[in-house]
C-alpha cells in the first residue's frame, strides 16, 4: 500500500471513530464550535498514537476501537437505564473489569469480549506488519505526551479552569443529557459537563460543608443548626432511640406495574402500612441503576439543582470532602453512625464517600461477609445481622444499610426461585418474563427483610425509628413496556411505633431525611411527656 493510501485509510478509520458514536447520539451538524470540540478528542488520541508509532492505520484502528466502545456503552446505557453516557461514568470504567457481572450482561458478554479480543488482535497485527511512515523517536513521543499532560494539568486548575468553563457555557448546555448529546455531540458533552462540574465543585462543596466536621462526635448539638440543605430542617434534638435506614436494591411495589403480579406478593410491606407507617412513592433521580443518586439525596437532603452536573454521580468527585448529611447531624448529637454494605467497599468509591458523609465506620463484605457474585448476601440474613449489630452498638445509633441481595441483572445463574411464586405468577408471553420472575423472587426476600426489621425495631422491642426505601426501579424495560408501565418513583415506609394511623405521603428523595428527623423528635416529645406524667403521678 502506498503511503498516501495508508494515510487515507488511517484518516477514514479515525473519522469512523468519531461518526459511530455520533450516530448513536443522533448528533447534528448545526453548531461549528460544538462540532470542532466533539472532534477534538478523536483527533488528539489518533494524533498521539500516530506520533508514537508512525503507523496511521494502527492509530486509526485504535481510535475506532475506542469510539466503537463508547458507542456500545452509550447505546447500552440508553436502553438499560434511560440515559446516555456522561462524564462521571468514566469512574465506573474500572468496575467493568473488577465486577463484570454487573455490566457485561446488559451489553452482551460475547459482543464485548469478542470485540475487545478482535481489536487487540488486529492492533497487534498492524503494529507488527504495517510499515511505519517514519521512524518514531523517543524525544518526539515524550515531548508530545508531556505537552498534553501539561496542558491538562493547567486546565484542571484555576484560573484556566474557570475560563474554560465560561467559554464552554457559551455552547448553552441545558443539563438534559439526551438533548445536549444530540446538539453538542457525545464527545463534546463529556468535556462540557466534566469541565463545568469541576469548575463549580469547590463552591458547591463550601455551601454544603458540615459545621466543624473534623470535630466529629465532640461537636455540640447546639452548633449544628442545619445539615446543609433546607430540606433537613432546624433545631430539635433527636430522641434516645436507634435509627435504622435501609436502602433496598431495586425495591418498589411491583404490583403497580400489572394486575398479573400477585396481590399478596409483599405481606411485610402491607403490614407496615396497616400498622401506621408513613409511606408512599419516593421520587428518585435514576431509573434502572445509578443507586448513588438516591443514596446521596437521602443522606444529605441536597437537591439535584444544588449539585449541578455532579448530580449524575455525586460520588465521582463531589463527595470526596466532608458534606453535610444526616449522619453528621446525628453524630453531632451523640449518635454512633454506621454504614453497612455487604459488597466491595470501593464500589462507587463509597470507601471515600462514606467517611466524608459522616459515618464513623463503613462495614463492607470484609466485615459482613457475602460473595462478590450472585447470589449476593441475602436480604433476610442481612436484616438479622443489622439487629445483632444494633444490640452491640446500643440505642443511640444510626445504621444505614445498603442491600445487594436483589441486584440485577436477574439471570438464570441466580438463586433458585421459590416454587410457590412460580405457581402464582406465570411469566409466559412477557418480554423479559424470566428476568421479571427472578426479580419478583428477590423482591419477596427484600420484603422479608422489611418484616424482620419492622418487628425487631417496633414498640415491643428496640422502640426505634425505621425507614426502608428503594433506590430505583429495576432495569426491566421490555417487561414494563409490555405492561404499559412507565414510572420512575420507588416506594418507601417509615415506622416509629408512635403513629397509629397509616399516612400516605409521596416525597422526593431529598425530603426523606427531614421526615426521619421529625420522627426522632416526635419520639423524643412522647418520651418527655411520658416521663412528666410519671413524675406527676
Amino acid at each position: 500500500m502506498s503511503e498516501p493510501l495508508q494515510a487515507a485509510a488511517g484518516a477514514i478509520l479515525a473519522l469512523l471513530a468519531w461518526l459511530i458514536p455520533r450516530r448513536v447520539a443522533k448528533a447534528r451538524l448545526r453548531c461549528l464550535p460544538a462540532v470542532l470540540l466533539d472532534l477534538f478528542p478523536v483527533l488528539l488520541a489518533a494524533g498521539l498514537l500516530l506520533v508514537a508509532t508512525g503507523r496511521p492505520i494502527f492509530a486509526g484502528l485504535v481510535a475506532l476501537s475506542l469510539g466503537a466502545g463508547l458507542a456500545l456503552a452509550d447505546h447500552t446505557k440508553r436502553e438499560a437505564v434511560r440515559e446516555p453516557v456522561v462524564f462521571s461514568d468514566m469512574s465506573e470504567l474500572p468496575h467493568v473489569f473488577t465486577h463484570p457481572q454487573l455490566y457485561l450482561p446488559f451489553a452482551g458478554p460475547g459482543l464485548v469480549i469478542g470485540g475487545t479480543l478482535a481489536a487487540i488482535g488486529l492492533g497487534i497485527g498492524l503494529l507488527v506488519l504495517e510499515p511505519a511512515l517514519w521512524r518514531p523517536g523517543a524525544p518526539s513521543v515524550l515531548l508530545a505526551t508531556a505537552g498534553v499532560w501539561a496542558a491538562g494539568a493547567v486546565l484542571a486548575r484555576e484560573p484556566a479552569l474557570g475560563r474554560a468553563a465560561k467559554l464552554l457555557r457559551r455552547l448553552e448546555p441545558t443539563g438534559e443529557p439526551f438533548g445536549d448529546a444530540a446538539r453538542l455531540g457525545p464527545f463534546a458533552i463529556l468535556l462540557v459537563y466534566g469541565i463545568i462540574a469541576r469548575a463549580e465543585r469547590e463552591a458547591r462543596r463550601r455551601r454544603h460543608a458540615p459545621p466543624d466536621a473534623a470535630a466529629g462526635p465532640a461537636t455540640t448539638a447546639a452548633s449544628v443548626r442545619s445539615i446543609g440543605a433546607a430540606a433537613i430542617g432546624r433545631a430539635g434534638a433527636a430522641a434516645d432511640a436507634p435509627l435504622v435506614l435501609v436502602q433496598c436494591e431495586s425495591f418498589f411495589d411491583a404490583r403497580r406495574a400489572s394486575p398479573r403480579i400477585p396481590e399478596d406478593l409483599l405481606p411485610g410491606f402491607d403490614a407496615c402500612v396497616d400498622e401506621g407507617a408513613t409511606s408512599g412513592r419516593l421520587d428518585v433521580a435514576g431509573w434502572g441503576a445509578n443507586t448513588m443518586r438516591a443514596e446521596f439525596a437521602v443522606l444529605t437532603g441536597i437537591t439535584d439543582q444544588d449539585l449541578g452536573y455532579d448530580r449524575f454521580n455525586p460520588y465521582h468527585a463531589f463527595a470526596r470532602a466532608p458534606i453535610a448529611s444526616l449522619a453528621w447531624r446525628l453524630r453531632a448529637e451523640g449518635y454512633r453512625t454506621l454504614c453497612l454494605h455487604p459488597f466491595d467497599r470501593g464500589f462507587f468509591h463509597r470507601d471515600l464517600a462514606m467517611p466524608a458523609l459522616g459515618f464513623d465506620a463503613f462495614l463492607g463484605r470484609e466485615s459482613l461477609g457475602g460473595p462478590r457474585r450472585p447470589p449476593y448476601f441475602a436480604d433476610p440474613e442481612l436484616a438479622r445481622r443489622v439487629l445483632a449489630i444494633l444490640d452491640e452498638a446500643g440505642p443511640r445509633t444510626f445504621i444505614f444499610v445498603i442491600t445487594m441481595g436483589n441486584h440485577g441483572p436477574w439471570l438464570e445463574s441466580g438463586a433458585p426461585i421459590d416454587p410457590a411464586l412460580r405457581r402464582r405468577f406465570d411469566p409466559h408471553g412477557i418480554p423479559q418474563g424470566g428476568q421479571l420472575l427472578r426479580y419478583l423472587d428477590g423482591l419477596t426476600r427484600s420484603d422479608e427483610m422489611l418484616e424482620i426489621l419492622s418487628e425487631g425495631l417496633g414498640p415491643r422491642r428496640r422502640d426505634g425509628v425505621f425507614g426502608f426505601y428503594g433506590d430505583h426501579l429495576p432495569s426491566l424495560p421490555h417487561a414494563f413496556a409490555h405492561f404499559g408501565f412507565d414510572e420512575w418513583a420507588s416506594d418507601y415506609v417509615v415506622l416509629d411505633g408512635a403513629v397509629t394511623h397509616p399516612r400516605r405521603l409521596d416525597l422526593p428523595a431529598h425530603l426523606l431525611p427531614q421526615l426521619l428527623l421529625d420522627r426522632l423528635r416526635r419520639r423524643d416529645a412522647i418520651e418527655t411527656r411520658r416521663a412528666e406524667a410519671l413524675g406527676a403521678a
